[in-house]
């Protein structure tokens, strides 16, 4: 079972993920129409509730925050 240290540096991992996801979005909307986010308004959204998620890493449901990590890495490539 990973120790309190462990875990903190998978929350800082996930963390870091999810917030370079954010940018990335905010860097170039362009990129998030081409992968299926259909307006601007909705690209700059979902930076913010990547923003909010990141902030919450710790306490999210383990399924939800694997998913989440998960679509951000599939996002950077």
């Amino acid at each position: 079972m990973p120790r309190a240290r462990e875990w903190r540096a998978v929350d800082r991992a996930d963390v870091a993920v999810i917030r370079r996801t954010a940018a990335w979005l905010r860097d170039d909307p362009g990129r998030a129409r081409r992968a299926g986010v259909a307006r601007d308004e909705d690209v700059l959204a979902l930076a913010v509730l990547l923003d909010l998620l990141a902030t919450e890493v710790p306490h999210l449901d383990a399924a939800v925050r694997r998913e989440v990590v998960d679509a951000c890495r599939q996002a950077l490539g």
